[in-house]
């Protein structure tokens, strides 16, 4: 089977962001997306869509020269859609979870696909009330897109890591920095991506999963990482949500930068097309430790299994991507993710605002305050 992939001739960005619904007087999750998106289509505000429950919606950007103009759509999709909120009594905040939520209370958004989803998933499509947001950036052809996600897996811990923001399950602290991970790899066509050799095995894989009834769509392909043919993107759905636009766009500026140094190095022929497959026996150890420890994790850094802290890794890169991020005009964005570094991420924010006064309002309180102001309030 052939799949067309549309490329992109620049490395353009998108950039979509799951927002959580609440209730202001109880801080739960509500569900109102369907009155919410009736009034969104009333009033003209486009690029909200609905998602598997109806206690979360969805926005995007346009597709974008660069980040700051990605923001710029995000930031007056975000506003116009508080304006019509405001008349329903809802809020909205981002994290990876919602605190004290619980999901067998939530209510499935009545369409087609979500229908689908939850006959053939059952119990994980239900439990699915995980936020995330996803990073599209365009590439010039599928076999490129193959590649730079082959290479780009080592560095998918960084990206957890800084995103961080899930610590809290059903109302109990779970120990981790991101439990969402653990949601969405229970699934079982997600996690990790596969390595494909080239574009023509990842074609034979989507043909194969397709006439066997695996897939009906390549929507079904839940990597972290996976080509979007119809856009001609890579995109990336590692990181969980994080509450600040500021930290979604350092996120998305390192990932926009991580593509094109990827891309410029297989042009150059200074990175090797052919991953070593050692690289994928260490990555499961690797992004277990970033959803259990965050930036503190130890990852493996070569194959002798010497370890270095995922904090110490991320400056690192930082400074070896950051050429590419003045040419894409996003430096200022990719270096605020020092701050997180050197201030902690959302998890240890949410913890910090737990540890005052022991009450899980609190924190959504916060999420909520954070997600409005786009101020991170605590430090770690």
């Amino acid at each position: 089977m052939a799949i067309d992939f549309s490329g992109s001739p620049k490395p353009t960005i998108g950039v979509e962001i799951e927002l959580q619904l609440i209730d202001p007087e109880t801080r739960d999750l509500t569900p109102q997306s369907l009155k919410l998106l009736d009034l969104c289509r009333d009033c003209g505000i486009e690029r909200v869509k609905a998602e598997i429950t109806q206690a979360m919606v969805e926005i995007d950007s346009e597709i974008s020269h660069d980040v700051k103009q990605c923001r710029r759509y995000l930031e007056e999709r975000a506003a116009r859609l508080r304006s019509v909120a405001d008349k329903l009594g809802i809020q909205f905040c981002v994290s990876g979870t919602h605190p004290f939520q619980r999901w067998t209370e939530r209510k499935i958004y009545p369409s087609e696909r979500y229908l689908y989803l939850v006959e053939k998933f059952r119990w994980l499509a239900r439990r699915l009330t995980v936020y995330g947001i996803h990073v599209h950036v365009g590439v010039d052809s599928g076999e490129k897109a193959i590649a730079i996600s082959n290479a780009v897996l080592k560095y998918l811990p960084h990206l957890l890591a800084l995103s961080a923001s899930s610590p809290y399950w059903e109302g109990v602290d779970t120990g981790l920095q991101s439990c969402r991970a653990g949601v969405m790899e229970s699934f079982p066509i997600s996690g990790l991506p596969y390595y494909f050799l080239n574009w023509q095995e990842f074609e034979k894989y989507c043909s194969v999963m397709q006439r066997a009834g695996a897939i009906t769509s390549l929507k079904d392909l839940y990597w972290y990482v996976r080509p979007n043919p119809s856009f001609g993107t890579l995109e990336f759905r590692i990181c969980d949500g994080v509450p600040t636009l500021t930290e979604t766009m350092a996120l998305a500026a390192l990932i926009q930068s991580l593509v094109v140094w990827i891309d410029e190095g297989l042009n150059r022929g200074t990175w090797p097309r052919k991953i070593k497959m050692q690289r994928y026996w260490i990555a499961p150890e690797n992004q277990w430790v970033a959803a259990r420890d965050g930036l503190k994790g130890m990852i493996i850094v070569n194959e002798e299994g010497d370890r270095r802290s995922i904090s110490d890794d991320v400056l690192k890169l930082i400074d070896d991507v950051a050429p590419v991020s003045q040419q894409l005009n996003c430096y200022e964005e990719l270096l605020h993710l020092k701050d997180i570094v050197q201030n902690g991420t959302s998890a240890e924010r949410q913890r910090a605002a737990f540890a005052e006064k022991q009450n899980l309002q609190d924190v959504v309180d916060l999420l909520v305050k954070e997600f409005a102001t786009d101020v991170p309030i605590y430090s770690a």
